[in-house]
């Protein structure tokens, strides 16, 4: 057993960037949540068309912690295969580049962890050869699920496998995700840490009394996987049966537009308001004032703003998809068959009659048990010395 204070390395595949401000923001909770109780720093690469030189070092303590986002240029060469070679190769030196100033900075790490199996184990895979560093996998990723059927290729799919046999470990945020990626050939020691949620900044407000009630959305408002085009078509045969609720709705998206145009055009004109993309402060302000939270996606692997939810004390009307049910029960919310408009519909009605039964205690006391920095912490850090022990 080490008993001094781990050095972790994240790699993730997303973080938030320039380019994308909430970007893989789960991977950012887990980094804040373990940097806690560990030395930890975060080196992340994304490719940039603007850039003149081809690699740069962007390094922030923003967190509390050391954050390498390490940009490269991407390559133009005129043949797509030609690019793509060159694309792999500048990823693989720009991790190198941030993981020089990491080790300047914090030394070299007991253990990486990778976040999202793929081009971003390529570091991991490269220090457990040659300084037979051990690495973990943190997967999030919906394209291993057949709703999804993003994970294609060949020489993709044998990559995956040979990193995962590589790795020390995968870790799931549910058993739904691990059942998917097992059903690739992709072999691991696998085990279920779900998502982290900052207890302290989504907390319930228990004097709330809403009139009209007050119904909120969150997603990245697309059709596929989100279902907003069923959302809309569902609130707004609910809102000319009932006019005693209204709609926040935070996110940006691909149909984003199409969302606005639909609702401006139907019953809840003047009952919705769109926040758009939001700094998480208001995302909990927003949040904990609402009286039920309304996911409807096609597929999940966990949902991150569900647990959100639940620690603001609010119940959660849900498709029965993915990694949900996993999480759900009667105590925490309703369950609807997906992909129905009508059933979505009906779902509505009746959380309308049903919202003010569920404990808020109860539901911030299981997100706290589950789901808090605390309970996290404490499965990664067994998971970090089971695997130093083992690789000692």
């Amino acid at each position: 057993m080490i008993n001094r204070e781990l050095n972790v390395l994240f790699l993730p595949k997303w973080y938030p960037s320039k380019f994308e401000e909430f970007d893989g923001n789960f991977i950012e909770n887990h980094a804040i949540a373990l940097s806690k109780k560990c030395r930890l720093g975060v080196v992340f690469v994304h490719s940039d068309n603007s850039m003149l030189e081809n690699y740069s070092v962007e390094k922030s303590q923003n967190n509390g912690f050391s954050e390498y986002r390490v940009y490269y240029k991407r390559p133009n060469y005129g043949l797509s295969l030609l690019n793509n070679i060159a694309s792999f190769l500048r990823y693989k030196k720009a991790q190198t580049v941030g993981y020089e100033e990491y080790v300047q900075d914090l030394g070299k790490p007991d253990i990486c962890h990778v976040h999202i199996n793929g081009k971003s184990a390529l570091l991991a895979n490269f220090l457990k050869a040659t300084e037979k560093i051990p690495f973990l996998i943190t997967e999030h990723w919906s394209g291993y699920t057949t709703e999804s059927g993003a994970f294609k290729g060949y020489f993709r799919k044998k990559f995956h496998q040979y990193i995962a046999k590589e790795s020390s470990g995968i870790t799931c945020v549910s058993a739904y995700l691990k059942k998917a990626i097992e059903r690739h050939n992709i072999k691991a020691d696998f085990s279920i840490v779900p998502n982290v949620v900052d207890t302290k900044l989504f907390q319930p407000k228990f004097d709330k009394l809403n009139d009209p009630i007050r119904i909120i959305h969150i997603s990245n408002l697309s059709k596929s996987p989100k279902n907003i085009h069923l959302i809309v078509e569902a609130l707004t045969k609910a809102g000319i049966q009932r006019n005693d609720f209204e709609l926040d709705i935070i996110g940006t998206g691909p149909d984003e537009d199409f969302m606005l145009e639909q609702l401006n055009n139907s019953s809840l004109k003047n009952r919705f308001t769109f926040h758009g993309e939001i700094e998480l402060k208001k995302v909990a302000t927003v949040l904990q004032n609402a009286d039920f939270l309304l996911l409807y996606s096609q597929f999940e692997t966990q949902s991150v703003v569900m647990i959100e939810a639940f620690a603001s004390g609010v119940p959660v009307l849900a498709s029965q998809v993915g990694g949900i049910p996993e999480y759900m029960n009667e105590e925490r919310g309703i369950l609807l068959e997906p992909n129905s408009s009508l059933e979505l519909e009906k779902g509505i009605l009746d959380m309308l009659n049903k919202y003010k039964k569920y404990d808020q205690n109860k539901l911030r006391q299981y997100a706290v048990d589950n789901f808090g920095e605390e309970r996290i912490q404490e499965l990664f850090l067994q998971l970090y010395h089971k695997t130093l022990n083992k690789n000692a």
